[in-house]
């Protein structure tokens, strides 16, 4: 186990997490997690996030030269990776991901041997006063990260919001052929965003039970679940976690490399904990076309992308309503990992919930994952940190 600082780009500093397994660099500007990195059976070392090739590398984009190219959004000057969104996206207000954060403390926790980090970020503007607690544990024993955000609304009034997680995976991760499996059901496609330059491939506003079976625009079905060669297409893709799943979680497998990338979240009903009651699927297969995504507006597009996570509501919607002077929390983790039995590149069936693992099957065969799926470990690590232990 090791965790360490180690400076990035123009004052932009970052912590790594290592426990033998996996490597965690997640940067202090917007806490974006830029690397879960693995050793795939062929012998690479693999970090299926994305970094653009427009992310930017100075203090921000309000001083970048190129920042009209960005259209002055600092949110896509620091784009990819997993990150945290709060309270929802815009570059009109202070948001978790387009400030910069500060690591109060980090280091290894006595029980288990895990290594932590603590950072924290405030908003001081009218009407958007909050504060963020995050706390990103990596234990000795399963390929995952756990995060923990304690969210406090600071102002008198009811604070609006839309919190989300969000994994972008690209190259070499991400490829033709490799294929989601989620428990989300109620799956609808939502149109293009009116800033964005883009054409989509499934038919907006309709419900669907099976990702495998997506309605096209022009006509019939097609497998959203299976990511193609290039469509030239853009979709955002929403689905319900059922009420009585104990987690939500979704997965991307590389049948090739024999690996797979997996993001869950809490269980519904726990007490003081926010749930993020929705999976989110943005595939831009060389879909966007506006800039940066594209050299010029309407150019051709530079990024094959998937990006994964949770929210709780569509865009534009604002779920989550935190009375004034009160907290919540938000759970969730992402981790990286391999398998052995090449009968699982075929994809599995089922997922079985353990305290301490994931069992993925396919008849006979099957694929166990160790995990704290209740986040015992994190609760109890935050509780101590906070108390001061």
């Amino acid at each position: 186990m090791d965790i360490r600082r180690l400076p990035l780009w123009e004052g932009r500093n970052a912590t790594i997490m290592n426990n033998g397994e996996i490597n965690a660099v997640i940067e202090d500007q917007g806490e974006v997690m830029l690397e879960l990195s693995n050793q795939v059976r062929s012998g690479a070392r693999v970090n299926p996030l994305a970094i653009p090739y427009f992310r930017g590398f100075g203090s921000g984009v309000l001083s970048d030269p190129n920042g009209s190219w960005y259209s002055m959004k600092e949110t896509l000057y620091q784009a990819g990776g997993s990150y945290f969104t709060f309270p929802y996206p815009s570059e009109d207000r202070i948001t978790s991901n387009n400030t910069y954060w500060m690591v109060r403390r980090y280091g290894t926790e006595a029980l288990h041997g895990g290594v932590w980090r603590l950072s924290s970020m405030k908003s001081r503007e009218e009407g958007n006063r909050y504060e963020l607690e995050k706390l990103d544990y990596l234990a000795p024993d399963t390929p995952f990260v756990y995060t923990l955000v304690n969210i406090r609304n600071n102002g008198d009034e009811v604070l609006d919001a839309s919190p989300a997680m969000n994994s972008m995976l690209s190259f070499p991760f991400l490829e033709s052929g490799d294929f989601i499996n989620t428990n989300a059901r109620h799956f609808t496609c939502y149109s293009r965003g009116v800033r964005e330059l883009a054409e989509n491939r499934f038919k907006p506003g309709v419900v669907f039970e099976d990702l495998k079976k997506a309605p096209l625009l022009s006509g019939g079905c097609a497998d959203a679940s299976v990511t193609p060669s290039p469509t030239g297409s853009y979709d955002y893709i929403l689905g319900k976690i059922p009420s009585n799943e104990r987690l939500g979680w979704i997965t991307v497998t590389n049948p090739r490399s024999m690996s797979v990338y997996m993001s869950f979240t809490t269980s519904f009903g726990d007490v003081g904990v926010y749930d993020l009651e929705n999976v989110s699927i943005t595939e831009n297969y060389l879909g966007r076309i506006d800039a940066p995504w594209a050299l010029f507006d309407g150019g051709t597009s530079q990024v094959y992308s998937l990006t994964v996570g949770f929210n709780s509501g569509p865009k534009g919607t604002r779920h989550m309503h935190l009375e004034g002077h009160q907290e919540a929390k938000i759970l969730y983790a992402n981790g990286y990992f391999n398998y052995e039995n090449p009968r699982i590149s075929l994809g599995f069936y089922s997922c079985d919930i353990a305290d301490d693992a994931f069992t993925f099957k396919r008849t006979k065969s099957t694929m166990r994952v160790n995990a704290d799926t209740s986040f015992s470990r994190i609760r109890e690590l935050y509780k101590n940190l906070s108390s001061g232990e």
